[in-house]
Formats: structure tokens, sequence, C-alpha cells
């Protein structure tokens, strides 16, 4: 999987109402957090957020995050949690995992079907699509974005 570049600026504000104001701003509050260092609250740019993730093919994304400010200039992050408004849909918050480029990572990838089964096509049976997600165990570069099953 392919590394996008991400702007991350650090927050302060955590209070409810502190955040609502940064939304109303065009930004949303994230959470960056992995074995290397301690969490750390930062906010991102909606636009490009929700760019990211119209323009991916799941919500499995590596990032590669430039923190404003911080003494480390470039963390690989995966995208571990976004949340949604229920209504409109906008992006509420972000998670992201933070990741060592030589270490294996665990992930739930989505599977694709493509063409049409011989039993549907010619016995006039249904394809039930059992598994949506398969785990997957590799490097953080090595992960792919699905995995597609000729049926």
């Amino acid at each position: 999987m392919k590394s996008v570049a991400l702007k991350a600026y650090p927050r302060s504000q955590v209070q409810r109402a502190e955040v609502t104001k940064l939304r109303a701003a065009g930004r949303v509050p994230a959470t960056i957090y992995g074995r290397q260092a301690a969490p750390q609250n930062i906010e991102v740019v909606s636009k490009e957020i929700a760019d990211l993730l119209n323009h991916s093919v799941s919500e499995n994304l590596l990032v590669d995050l430039t923190v404003e400010q911080d003494a480390r200039s470039k963390r690989l992050a995966l995208v571990q949690e976004v949340q949604h408004h229920p209504i409109n849909g906008k992006v509420l918050h972000v998670d992201f995992h933070e990741v060592a480029e030589t270490e294996k990572v665990t992930i739930f990838v989505p599977v694709e079907t493509t063409g049409e089964p011989a039993g549907v096509k010619n016995g006039g049976g249904t394809l039930e699509h059992i598994l949506h997600k398969l785990k997957v165990r590799c490097l953080p570069k090595d992960l792919p974005e699905q995995i597609t099953l000729d049926v």
C-alpha cells in the first residue's frame, strides 16, 4: 500500500465546546498513538482528510503524517478509526495508529469479487459472499488496499 502525505497540527483543545469551535473552523480533531511515543492530540484540515477517505478503496490508509512543531519530522501511521456524523456523514474524529516500517502489522483487508460464477450464469444460482474481510499480517508498505477474487 502506498503511503499518502498528510499535514497535522498539535491540538490543545480537549473540552467539548473547544472541539465544536475547532470543527466549525474546518478542522477535525484527531489522536495519534503507538508504541514509540505517548498519545498526542492533533488536528487535521477537514477537506484534506475527507478527500483522502473519498479517494481510497477502503478506510485502510497508510499515512505519512507530518505534525507541525514536532520533534520527529514524519510519522508513519495507519488510519485506525474514523467517526462520522450520523446524519450528514462528515468526519468527526480520526484515530491514527503509528507503526514502524520494519514491524509487521495485522489488519483486516476488504475482499472484492469480480466476474460471474458459473453456477449463477448457467444454473440460476446465487453467489453468497461469506467473508467480506480477511485478516492480513505483513509490513505496512506491503499491505494491499483490497483483495480481489475472480469467481
